[in-house]
């Protein structure tokens, strides 16, 4: 049955939610006319409150929600546009929010700068599940006057795309909020000539010198000019030589608990005169009063002594590695006796290379938030990394964000309800998603991800000749394998029609790997068997036929990418996909000519296989120049 809603309730609270409701319905209107669907009137009663339960009752053709604010109301009335029809014409649902913020960080500086409509359709997505926070990570991926240089060639955010997508933001009661850097994790802005005067190392600012907080105050500014939120994410995580490099030389040593509070203060002192409210990532105020690693803090740590941050800084505590929840009660005990102000991040792993880590994403997940309601914390985002160039992408995020939202609105996890709650907000299938768990699991079987391992990834990338992670393929049945997964995703498509490339993409990935994978394997012993039939038929059938398939899959994934992002940055996977292309074509030259007797081996053949990984240690390698060559791809001077 489709519906058409009418809102009713006080002048005041319809205001709020009328836009938004509009939008939603011309979406779920243009679904169900496709279905030939008959439409009806249905009376929405709406009244906002102070506390944080949502409650929803519906009698007939009249229903009534209550909630906190906007966003709740639409996880509310979306829920009633999917479920009315199962009603049988009475239904009560309450859920309490446990969360003032629950939210999402899109990483939108690992060279996918996501355009516009893929945010605003990320906006109405995060609206049905009752997120209300949205954070957009640009390192330098946004205007600012006078610094022609920041985020060239990167295709950063104009001043007007931000403010477009931050009034839409605003529609769905949806805080958008800029997520910058202003210490390390700089190197795309400081490997410009222009910026020397303020180079520490190649990656972080210098601290105390005062052409940095004038480069700061631009970037500050911008920041004020393009959003509506006067909350700022200042970054300044992960600085680990910070004062090694151009300060030190300049000025001696320092401890670097010393200089990120002095650096924090100079900072800070801006946000207060632009009237801005800042937050950090706490890494650097924990490691740097240790001296040890950030999640290497003792047990009923006393941080009486310690260099603490402003009052007026928020700490955000990122912590998406840990299973157990005492790791996060640890920490957030820390954090408690640092600041007033906690959020804390976790993610889904995406970052991990091709394909997602769902299942490390969710045992994480669980105890983080499980220790957070614990401790009252009162706001929550779900990080979507995509570091190494935005390898996965980006729609690999949406069962994270789902399972934020819904350990948001119960106390426990339940997977039958997450399932429908993802179908609901998502319009595709959870279980189908999870599938692509698989693909990181070769060595694993049915174990949790907990080490990220990923050979879809150096399993892809690998060459056929030098077969660098061959000596782990032993008795691992990778081909058969991944033909198991292909066959499993063979409906993925058809299933979830919502993300139909997206599972194209995936299903022929799956194919790929179901002869890629030891491919390099089946070079070699024929070469050591001296095996001249084997070698041609791999040269005449097997490697055209899977340079035709990663043709496919490079369109696939070029299609997703300039329906997602903008164009900048695909440059970069096009090189590296189509890196595989030239050296299966360069090997099948090779192999060819071998088979001919036109020479008299091939010494990349002759080579011994040896272990790439050390004995116990995790199958995991994310540096693409790393999985393709012995060469050294940065000491080219």
């Amino acid at each position: 049955m489709g519906v058409n809603f009418i809102l009713q309730g006080a002048e005041e609270d319809i205001s709020r939610i009328e836009k938004g409701t509009k939008i939603l319905q011309e979406e779920w209107n243009v679904e169900s006319q496709k279905k030939g669907t008959v439409f009806s009137d249905i009376k929405v009663n709406v009244s906002f409150h102070e506390g944080m339960e949502l409650e929803i009752k519906q009698v007939n053709e009249d229903v009534e929600i209550c909630c906190h604010e906007p966003a709740h109301f639409f996880r509310a009335l979306n829920w009633v546009q999917k479920h009315l029809k199962d009603t049988e014409g009475k239904s009560e649902k309450r859920e309490t929010a446990y969360f003032t913020g629950n939210g999402l960080m899109l990483d939108c500086s690992r060279n996918a700068v996501f355009t516009v409509e893929k945010v605003k359709e990320m906006i109405r997505t995060l609206a049905k599940m009752g997120l209300n926070r949205l954070l957009l990570y640009t390192e330098d991926t946004y205007e600012v006057a006078d610094l022609p240089y920041f985020g060239a060639y990167r295709g950063r955010y104009t001043k007007e795309e931000i403010q477009e997508m931050d009034t839409y933001a605003q529609i769905f009661g949806i805080e958008l909020i800029p997520c910058i850097q202003t210490l390390a994790h700089l190197h795309n802005v400081l490997k410009w000539p222009s910026a020397e005067e303020i180079v520490d190392t190649p990656d972080i600012l210098q601290v105390g010198k005062e052409e940095s907080y004038v480069f700061i105050e631009k970037l500050l500014t911008a920041v004020k000019d393009s959003f509506h939120t006067r909350r700022v994410h200042l970054g300044m995580d992960e600085a680990v030589q910070l004062g090694l490099g151009n300060y030190l030389k300049e000025n001696g040593y320092r401890n670097s608990s010393e200089l990120i509070k002095e650096h924090c203060t100079r900072v800070l002192e801006i946000c207060k005169k632009l009237g801005l409210e800042p937050m950090i990532w706490s890494d650097m105020y924990i490691t740097s009063n240790t001296g040890k690693s950030y999640y290497e803090v003792p047990e009923d740590a006393d941080c009486s002594d310690w260099k603490k941050p402003d009052p007026e800084l928020g700490l955000v505590y990122w912590d998406y590695y840990n299973k157990d929840e005492s790791v996060y009660e640890k920490m957030l005990k820390v954090h408690k006796q640092l600041s007033d102000k906690i959020v804390f991040a976790g993610g889904c792993w995406i970052w991990n290379g091709i394909a997602p880590n769902y299942s490390r994403s969710f045992t994480c997940t669980k105890s983080a938030l499980s220790a957070c309601k614990k401790y009252k914390v009162p706001e929550v985002f779900c990080t979507a990394w995509l570091d190494n160039g935005a390898e996965t992408p980006v729609d690999a995020i949406l069962p994270g964000a789902a399972l934020f939202a819904h350990l948001g609105f119960h106390q426990e996890f339940d997977e039958a309800t997450l399932e429908e709650e993802f179908r609901d907000a998502v319009g595709s299938s959870l279980k189908e998603f999870l599938k692509l768990d698989k693909f990181d699991r070769l060595f694993l079987g049915d174990q949790v991800n907990m080490a990220s391992e990923n050979p879809s990834k150096y399993l892809l990338y690998q060459d056929a000749m030098l077969g660098i992670f061959d000596y782990h393929l032993k008795n691992a049945g990778a081909s058969e394998y991944y033909k198991m997964l292909a066959e499993e995703l063979k409906n993925s498509a058809e299933i979830c029609k919502n993300h139909t490339g997206f599972f194209e993409y995936y299903h022929c990935l799956a194919e790929i790997l179901s002869q890629k994978s030891e491919l390099s394997v089946q070079i070699k012993v024929a070469y050591d068997a001296q095996d001249l039939s084997t070698l041609r038929q791999l040269c005449e059938e097997i490697i055209p036929h899977l340079t035709e398939k990663l043709w496919k899959l490079k369109e696939l994934r070029e299609d997703l990418w300039m329906t997602d992002a903008k164009p900048f940055g695909y440059e970069l996977i096009d090189l590296r996909m189509g890196g595989v292309i030239t050296r299966l074509e360069s090997s099948r030259r090779r192999l060819l000519k071998y088979v001919e007797g036109r020479i008299d081996k091939l010494e990349e053949l002759e080579t011994e296989r040896i272990p790439y990984f050390a004995e116990g240690k995790p199958a995991i390698e994310n540096h693409w120049q790393r999985t393709v060559s012995g060469a050294d791809f940065t000491d080219t001077i």
